[in-house]
């Protein structure tokens, strides 16, 4: 007589993982998104093209996360089962590392300078970066129950900053100090203002199933993401105020004025860490895919080695143009993964990649030529890619 194993339950809920999504969407990251986007559109057109981007990045997020739940599985086997397990695997770890390490620039960046304005050695901020650095690499070696009550500690800490944000948004808008001029509002600048939303969070929305695919309904997985979107939208509207109100999308800077200061900095540091942490690690992750017999530990001190001298140079000053430029090489691969994983067809891998990489050819070609549709152009000449080539060839494995 054989016997079967009885089935996995999973029992998960989306509170169990709202602290991660909210962490996501409230942080200093998310406010220097909203200051950057003030420098492209005026506030009245800000308030109706964000959240346009915002839906089509809650789209992403809720396709990403019920493919993981409904799957149960991982970004990792979910992207490799869609692209294949050699070049497909190393692109999309590629990928995957490239923009962990352009945030790790961005985190450090931000991070550091805080960090060094905190100690009160604001011209030395190198100091800062440099002590940051440090920081991450030692406390990421050292997987200290993988740092879950950095989680809440860091999405608390987060909401404190945007509060202090707000306030100081607020008083500087009362002194009635001169505001910068509105940008003109353009199709071109709304494009960008939608692209940019949409890339902010594109990394995390195709990663989120590594937080859901334990999750007991769809429906936790709409929860999860609402709540990201809700503070996301909150976060960006708060550093629309501030660079309103300072004409400043530095955070750093902008603190550092205020009676708050010391308390502002101390939760822009903190905010910083656990993200800072988990980029070390996905990143990192990543990167072994990519080096044939990199190990974790080598791994970890080249990204976070990457990551300070980006940081260094405040590569946090152009998150703008990093988003623009992730635009451009990951919309096809996200519109790919979500049609090949919600239509349940079978699908060439092969093709799939070559979907991949001519739309995102594509997307390029269209940026390095001053459009600003290099997004949806990217995404349909994947998508279009896609299906021809399976009409061609057989759908193999």
């Amino acid at each position: 007589m054989t016997t079967t194993s009885p089935p996995t339950t999973y029992t998960a809920r989306w509170y169990n993982r709202a602290g991660i999504w909210i962490g996501i969407g409230i942080n200093p990251a998310s406010i220097t998104l909203g200051g950057s986007l003030a420098t492209k559109l005026d506030t009245p057109a800000l308030l109706w093209v964000v959240p346009i981007g915002a839906l089509c990045l809650w789209s992403i997020c809720v396709g990403a996360g019920i493919i993981g739940r409904r799957r149960r599985t991982k970004f990792v086997e979910w992207s490799t089962n869609t692209f294949g397990i050699g070049a497909g695997a190393v692109l999309i770890n590629l990928s995957m590392a490239l923009g962990m390490t352009g945030w790790a620039g961005f985190q450090m960046g931000l991070g550091g300078t805080s960090l060094a304005n905190l100690f009160g050695i604001n011209q030395a901020s190198w100091i800062g970066v440099l002590g940051m650095g440090l920081l991450v690499l030692i406390l990421g070696n050292l997987e200290v129950n993988k740092w879950n009550w950095f989680v809440w500690l860091t999405t608390l800490s987060s909401l404190a900053m945007a509060i202090i944000a707000a306030i100081i948004a607020l008083q500087v808008s009362d002194s009635q100090v001169s505001a910068p001029p509105s940008p003109i509002t353009t199709p071109q600048a709304i494009f960008s203002v939608i692209t940019a939303v949409i890339a902010f969070a594109s990394l995390f929305a195709l990663r989120s199933t590594d937080f859901t695919w334990d999750l007991v309904s769809d429906r936790d997985v709409i929860f999860d993401a609402t709540s990201f979107i809700t503070v996301f939208l909150i976060s960006v509207t708060i550093g629309v105020m501030l660079f309103r109100a300072t004409g400043s999308p530095d955070l750093a800077v902008v603190l550092s004025g205020t009676p708050l200061a010391l308390m502002g900095k101390a939760f822009l540091f903190v905010s910083l860490m656990s993200p800072a942490l988990s980029t070390m690690v996905s990143g990192s992750l990543a990167w072994t895919g990519v080096v044939k017999n990199l190990s974790y530990l080598p791994a970890t001190i080249m990204l976070v080695g990457v990551g300070t001298f980006l940081g260094l140079i405040r590569f946090d000053q152009s998150l703008i143009l990093f988003l623009d430029w992730l635009a451009a090489i990951m919309p096809p691969a996200i519109a790919i993964l979500l049609v090949t994983g919600l239509s349940g067809r079978k699908f060439s891998t092969q093709v799939a990649l070559a979907g991949w990489g001519i739309g995102a050819a594509i997307a390029i070609m269209i940026k390095l030529s001053g459009g600003s549709f290099h997004l949806a152009a990217g995404a349909a000449v994947g998508l279009a890619v896609l299906f021809i080539g399976n009409l061609i060839l057989p759908r193999t494995q």
